[in-house]
């Protein structure tokens, strides 16, 4: 295994729905209250697409911050990827869109579906991508609008997801900061758990919560474990641990069964829900400046299908 650390994240940025949706609410329309919101998921409101917005509309805002963060011209991008579910359209895939949109069309574009993990998998096709030469520098995005696929009616599902995009640029780096190590995993007898149409379709999201929490309380800190590991990462190493943000009690959970201590995990879905392939992203632009160097960040997705993937950075 190549452990140079490839992918330097240079610039960061994000875009949230523009309707803030609070628990109160939700009372308003579903049989529910903030307080039973709150305790059970640890979420207090969550942002939904608008008029005229749409995954790939929040994941080209996200794109353009992250440029401008990053201080590059959108022309010195060779690759845009997109970690998404909830694409408006099937074809053309939302990276296309961003490119269209930062001014770089003809740059090689790809979507990547893997549920809640799309941008933990995303993350590994781009350092890899970057570690084999293909690209000198990709824009990484992962986004989704989880509103345009929930039953709006389902208190088990609607009080849970948001709308949001998160994007990152990554540069080759200089061999001292980087992605070091990646682990993608699937198992496709877990369909039956969780599944979803695409936007508009009848075939509304569901999921078994009971068998998704015991699986993503067993895989989340499994992953944090075997990466630290067979790196010889010490648990003191690691700065941030970024989970997908699905439930904060799978979150308090997990990290009973972990070295790093639970100030050290970051969880933003009281202000932003469940936003899938967004969640990991999101919470770049609060840690970008007080990232450490010689410090690692350990990101970790888990979600439908069933998939999951986590990352080993080194910042």
């Amino acid at each position: 295994m190549n452990n140079r650390p490839v992918g330097r994240i240079v610039g960061v940025g994000r875009a949230l729905g523009s309707r803030v949706v609070t628990n109160t609410d939700l009372e308003g329309v579903l049989d529910t209250t903030d307080e039973w919101i709150s305790t059970r998921t640890g979420i207090r409101e969550r942002r939904f697409v608008g008029e005229g917005e749409s995954c790939a509309t929040l994941a080209i805002e996200a794109s353009k911050q992250a440029l401008e963060h990053a201080g590059v011209e959108a022309g010195s991008i060779d690759l845009i990827i997109c970690g998404t579910s909830t694409a408006p359209e099937s074809m053309p895939s939302v990276a296309c869109l961003i490119g269209e949109e930062i001014g770089v069309p003809g740059v090689g574009a790809m979507d990547l579906a893997a549920a809640c993990s799309g941008f933990s998998y995303s993350a590994t096709v781009a350092a890899s991508m970057l570690r084999s030469g293909v690209a000198s520098r990709v824009l990484l995005v992962g986004a989704d609008a989880m509103s345009t696929i929930v039953d709006q009616a389902d208190r088990s599902t609607a009080v849970l997801f948001g709308d949001g995009a998160g994007a990152a640029v990554l540069d080759s780096g200089d061999g001292e900061s980087g992605f070091v190590d990646h682990i993608l995993g699937a198992d496709g007898r877990g369909a039956p758990l969780g599944r979803a149409g695409h936007p508009g379709d009848d075939h509304k999201l569901f999921q078994n919560g009971r068998e998704v929490f015991k699986f993503a309380v067993r895989i989340f800190p499994e992953m944090v474990e075997k990466l630290l590991s067979r790196n010889n990462v010490a648990p003191g190493e690691v700065q941030y641990v970024i989970p997908h943000q699905a439930n904060a009690r799978i979150i308090k959970a997990a990290v009973k069964k972990m070295e790093v201590p639970e100030e050290r995990v970051v969880i933003n879905l009281n202000r932003f829900g469940n936003t899938s392939a967004a969640s990991i992203p999101l919470s770049y632009p609060d840690i970008y400046d007080e990232m450490e160097p010689g410090k690692y960040i350990v990101t970790v997705g888990f979600g439908f299908g069933l998939t999951w993937a986590a990352n080993l950075y080194r910042i």
